[in-house]
């Protein structure tokens, strides 16, 4: 009788040192999670200093986009226009790299609609948009669906 009862004790402390440890497990998952998104925030944030950076030394690139700010896309020669492409292509990038992570749930909603907000913004300029189009076929697909589907939003509210 003793010895049944020891054992029911046994086995409840067992079924607590159980319980405890997957507590354990899911505190230290939920940790790691954690660390993971804000090193992830880390990197996002290190590429869009670099990104920026290398816009505002790219004297090509801001003048391709200040003639086409002005309406003078005529007057865009050659070279600017492939250093526009290149600052065009790597926000695309960027974008991209955003809507990835939305969709596998490291971003919050919040970040992902004001980077789509970026992403309609930039669509309507004259020099942007069509690189923005052009490019959709060297993203990946899911997100050039996105940047097209934006784009008919656009033409719908012109209508």
């Amino acid at each position: 009788m003793i010895s049944r009862k020891i054992e029911d004790w046994l086995q409840t402390i067992g079924l607590f040192g159980v319980v405890g440890s997957l507590i354990f497990v899911g505190l230290q998952l939920k940790q790691d999670r954690e660390i993971a998104l804000s090193e992830i925030w880390q990197q996002r944030t290190a590429t869009v200093v670099e990104k920026v950076s290398s816009l505002a030394s790219n004297e090509m690139a801001l003048s391709a986009f200040e003639k086409a700010a002005n309406g003078r896309l005529d007057e865009i020669t050659p070279i600017e226009d492939q250093a526009g492409l290149f600052e065009v292509w790597g926000a695309m990038f960027l974008w991209e790299n955003s809507h990835y992570q939305y969709t596998l749930g490291f971003l919050p909603d919040e970040h992902w609609k004001r980077v789509r907000v970026d992403i309609k913004s930039q669509l309507q300029k004259p020099f942007w948009g069509p690189k923005m189009l052009e490019l959709t076929t060297v993203v990946r697909p899911s997100f050039g669906a996105v940047v097209e589907e934006i784009n008919r939003e656009l033409i719908a509210e012109e209508d």
